[in-house]
């Protein structure tokens, strides 16, 4: 009987090792930040491309989770600036050139691959915080419905459900949606940016047992998208808002 499992697991194991074969013969498997092809077939991030893969260290802000210069701080400059509403924030990456361009091929191009990554590095990385804090959800940035058709996908929730996975915490992307297109906002005062983003958001009233979520989006800047829906988040019932952002540029 042992070794007719034994029989089975192998059989199934050399099963398993067709199916990956033929994937990688089809889809061979690429840098997720130069897009070459890596030597192993195992890599994801191939050795030229570990000194841009740069994990953000500490000194970090308390708030939004960006890196700062001295370690005697405990918030950034922006955040000082701003009362963001959010608890604190967790950011996986330094804005170097090759993770901005694997983002804006994520969020432009079609390519789920990257956000998948980043998602699975997040919870890799962050796994236990997030446990610790009792998040009981993951919510994803929302996009306009016509950008979300354009795109194919919200390019937030696709690394939300990653990221989800790993950690074992439901994502929920009806929560939060954005009923209105913003004008752009670049051009705008701190002020309206974050006027016109509370005026595009709206939020359904959350089950009375998800107290505590984490919002997540791909790049953190000004902080104003956050801040727009952490408020109404918290306005629809959560106490607690925590954020992750793949990456943001350190502090200088």
């Amino acid at each position: 009987m042992k070794s007719k499992d034994r029989g089975i697991g192998g059989a199934m194991g050399k099963k398993e090792d067709w199916k990956e074969a033929i994937i990688n013969a089809l889809f061979p498997p690429r840098c997720i930040l130069c897009d070459e092809l890596t030597e192993s077939g195992k890599e994801e991030i191939c050795p030229a491309c570990k000194a841009y893969e740069k994990i953000m260290e500490e000194p970090v802000c308390k708030k939004c989770g960006r890196g700062i210069l001295l370690d005697t701080e405990e918030y950034c400059g922006n955040c000082k600036r701003h009362g963001f509403s959010f608890s604190t924030g967790m950011m996986l990456y330094e804005l170097t050139e090759e993770v901005e361009d694997a983002l804006v091929l994520l969020k432009y191009k079609g390519r789920r691959d990257k956000g998948i990554f980043f998602g699975k590095k997040a919870g890799e990385v962050f796994g236990e915080k997030i446990k610790e804090l009792g998040i009981q959800a993951i919510i994803p940035v929302p996009v306009h419905p016509n950008r979300r058709r354009e795109r194919g996908y919200n390019q937030a929730e696709v690394i939300g459900e990653s990221l989800a996975k790993v950690c074992g915490i439901p994502l929920v992307s009806e929560y939060l949606q954005r009923v209105k297109k913003t004008k752009a906002l670049k051009d705008c005062s701190p002020e309206e940016r974050l006027l016109n983003l509370l005026e595009a958001i709206h939020c359904e009233a959350l089950p009375s047992d998800v107290k505590r979520v984490l919002l997540v989006d791909d790049i953190f800047t000004t902080g104003a998208t956050m801040e727009a829906c952490s408020r109404k988040l918290l306005e629809a019932g959560a106490e607690e808002v925590h954020i992750l952002s793949i990456a943001g540029r350190v502090e200088r």
